[in-house]
């Protein structure tokens, strides 16, 4: 069964499923692209560093890769895949949409179920956003986001799980 609480230890998180104008949703089409945003912020400090964020998607969905293009501003003889990475923001990372979202993880891997975000959380709140693809009809659980420092594991968040149902065209 899911939690029928958010668990919160220093780290406060929300999940939520938004359609393209940013409205809440739970039911969307086969086939729909819509929004998932992660809301986190520290609740006992100022600033918790080295954090994981593990977003764990609903079966009948799946991540939508931001293609952006390539610029390559690298030093002559260097390698224009790795080189200016730590400094480029948004543009390394395979997913997200920086201008719905208000926090920049310096890493995001993304799998067939998860997205895996890293990074620093302030004592604001604060949003990543990014975009989905329904593939599958049905009725899915989605179980919890939770997010914990990855040096200090007693800091920890833990979001409500939620349901989405996704319709035949």
């Amino acid at each position: 069964n899911a939690p029928s609480a958010g668990i919160n230890q220093g780290i406060e998180i929300i999940h939520e499923f938004l359609d393209i104008s940013g409205n809440p949703v739970s039911k969307v089409k086969v086939g729909d692209e819509f929004l998932v945003r992660v809301r986190v912020r520290s609740t006992k400090r100022d600033r918790v560093p080295q954090v994981a964020i593990v977003d764990l998607l609903p079966g009948g969905t799946e991540p939508v890769l931001e293609l952006r293009p390539a610029s390559d501003s690298s030093a002559p003889g260097a390698d224009p895949a790795t080189s200016g990475r730590a400094s480029a923001g948004f543009a390394a990372l395979p997913i997200g949409l920086p201008d719905r979202s208000t926090w920049r993880p310096q890493f995001a891997d993304m799998r067939d179920d998860r997205v895996v975000l890293y990074g620093d959380i302030g004592k604001d709140a604060a949003a990543f956003v990014y975009r989905v693809r329904a593939t599958n009809a049905g009725v899915f659980q989605t179980p919890p986001a939770f997010a914990e420092g990855l040096y200090d594991r007693k800091t920890a968040g833990l979001s409500l799980a939620a349901r989405l149902e996704i319709v035949k065209p």
